[in-house]
């Protein structure tokens, strides 16, 4: 039986999970440090087998992720592209600098994309992606070709850095999620999980509260099944047992600011 009240066991909870939103919003290893001095702050002496296995496999994830070498390639890009902007290019593509950063740290998020893990594999191949769209800008930019713009220019690499910070810490956020769930449900408390990425199917994210686990899908205007002129959340109960209930829609209304929250919370994860 726990000795320790849920006034104490609740806001260590609630550290690790606004620890895991700084991560979600902007990734760097210092507030992954954050994320793990959180989880440490956990009283291990009231955590269940599953618990604790599940509180040594995220803080592993977080330690790995804190020590990517991929921190040192996006620094790299950002300092030799600041460079090329500032400068103007002076070498040919072949031996820009800037060019030589975007490659790597491209080349890298192609080989992580191949990695066991479905979802970060898939975080990585995002950001492979946007990698790749950013060397044909800084390629055209080393020529003095045309790129559109600074806006488009400056969209793009922030676009691309951005896709590799949220995919070197994307495992460790995911075991992070569910060590604090396993946690507060080990504590006693009323357990509910923060936002989970779903490996497949429909669904854009799931969270598990007390015993039901449920499934959300981002659903935009005017499809089918639910027709609503400002799109809509889909939602469907797993019931403890695995039997699923009916899906849901609650529609989205006209508040520019409340549908960009609901974007920006899928876009997150």
């Amino acid at each position: 039986m726990n000795t320790v009240s849920s006034s104490t066991l609740y806001p260590l909870i609630l550290a690790g999970q606004s620890a895991v939103r700084a991560v979600e919003i902007h990734a760097t290893p210092a507030t992954l440090a954050a994320v793990d001095r959180a989880l440490c702050d956990l009283p291990v002496n009231f955590l269940d087998a599953p618990a604790d296995k599940a509180l040594h496999e995220a803080l592993r994830a977080v330690s790995l992720a804190e020590d990517a070498e991929e921190w040192k390639l996006l620094a790299a890009v950002e300092r030799t592209v600041s460079v090329l902007l500032h400068q103007g290019p002076t070498l040919p593509v072949g031996e820009e600098p800037a060019v030589k950063a975007v490659v790597e740290l491209a080349g890298v998020c192609l080989a992580n994309s191949d990695g066991d893990e479905p979802l970060s594999a898939r975080a990585w191949e995002r950001a492979y992606w946007a990698a790749a769209e950013a060397l044909a800008l800084v390629v055209r930019a080393v020529r003095g070709e045309d790129v559109g713009g600074a806006a488009r220019f400056n969209r793009t690499m922030t676009d691309a850095l951005t896709a590799v910070r949220r995919a070197i810490p994307y495992r460790a956020l995911h075991e992070t999620r569910r060590a604090l769930y396993d946690a507060a449900a080990s504590y006693g408390l009323f357990a509910i999980e923060m936002r989970q990425p779903v490996r497949t199917g429909r669904w854009d994210w799931a969270r598990r509260i007390k015993n039901a686990v449920y499934r959300f899908e981002l659903v935009p205007p005017l499809v089918q099944d639910a027709p609503y002129p400002y799109g809509s959340v889909a939602v469907q109960r797993i019931n403890e047992d695995g039997t699923a209930g009916p899906v849901r829609y609650f529609p989205l209304g006209p508040d520019e600011e409340r549908r960009r929250a609901v974007t920006e919370a899928q876009h997150r994860i």
